[in-house]
């Protein structure tokens, strides 16, 4: 349930930087709120986003962001900006900063998985129609979510993880960054868990019926793109309507590709969402 539900707290040159970049609609056209809910008896903090002219019931947007902890967070600037603007094109999003005590994919999955229901309290939600976007960490876990529920219409995944042991030989000191996050002094433990985070081992269980969009910069030098065309192949063999989108020279953030990212992304959700 939502426990608590606040307005975002902007400073003039803030809002000033949001209308510059993300355009006046952010402000006209959506509300944004900060939310604290319960998920597993635990506090956590979230945020909600919802078009401003309420007349009708809205679909949902489950949307996950990247890092671990700390890292990573969305702050108020940024959920004006990322959550107002997928508001102001006619839905209603929840996002999760997961819980503090961050196992990286593990009871973390409930942070976002029970935002489900959660939407459910949302008068104004339509909660037969949801979507669900993930970038990089995020990706992961919208990958897990999507093996517990058939209730998702349609997934975008944004420089998705999908194969954690890839990374780890990618980035140096990530191995140990991973065995803080959720490893174990067993090293076939830590393998396991390592192996239970990557969708690319458990792609034959995510729910069939979701359409799945992946996109990926070929110049991602975080997470390699060869994770998302490996998620195409096993998600197109398991029958799942899917498509993949690389994005020659882009980065990580798709930081100049932001017109394009916004047009599929748009186009995507409203296929399915909206049609």
């Amino acid at each position: 349930m939502i426990l608590s539900e606040e307005k975002l707290n902007l400073s003039d040159t803030q809002t000033k930087l949001i209308k510059s970049g993300w355009g006046k609609t952010i402000f006209e056209e959506a509300e944004v709120r900060k939310i604290e809910y319960d998920t597993d008896g635990i506090k956590i903090e979230g945020y909600l986003a919802y078009p401003k002219s309420i007349f009708k019931k809205y679909p949902l947007i489950i949307w996950n962001r990247g890092g671990n902890r700390s890292e990573g967070k969305i702050d108020d600037f940024l959920a004006q900006g990322i959550f107002g603007e997928i508001a102001s094109w006619g839905y209603v999003v929840l996002a999760s900063q997961y819980r503090k005590n961050d196992e990286f994919g593990g009871k973390d999955v409930n942070d976002v998985f029970n935002l489900i229901s959660l939407a459910e309290e949302i008068s104004y939600c339509e909660t037969s129609k949801i979507g669900i976007e993930g970038w990089s960490r995020g990706g992961m876990m919208a990958y897990k979510v999507l093996t517990r529920t058939d209730k998702i219409s349609c997934a975008i995944i944004i420089s998705g993880l999908a194969d954690l042991f890839r990374s780890a030989e990618n980035r140096s000191g990530l191995t140990s960054v991973y065995k803080e996050l959720f490893g174990n002094e067993n090293e076939n433990v830590f393998e396991e868990r390592m192996r239970e985070r990557s969708a690319v081992y458990f792609a034959d269980k995510i729910n069939k019926a979701t359409h799945v969009m992946l996109i990926h910069g070929t110049a991602d030098d975080k997470i390699s793109c060869e994770d998302s065309k490996d998620m195409y192949k096993k998600l197109k063999a398991n029958g799942i309507n899917c498509e993949l989108r690389l994005i020659p020279g882009g980065d990580h953030y798709l930081r100049k590709q932001r017109i394009e990212l916004v047009n599929l992304r748009k186009e995507w959700f409203g296929k399915f969402l909206k049609n």
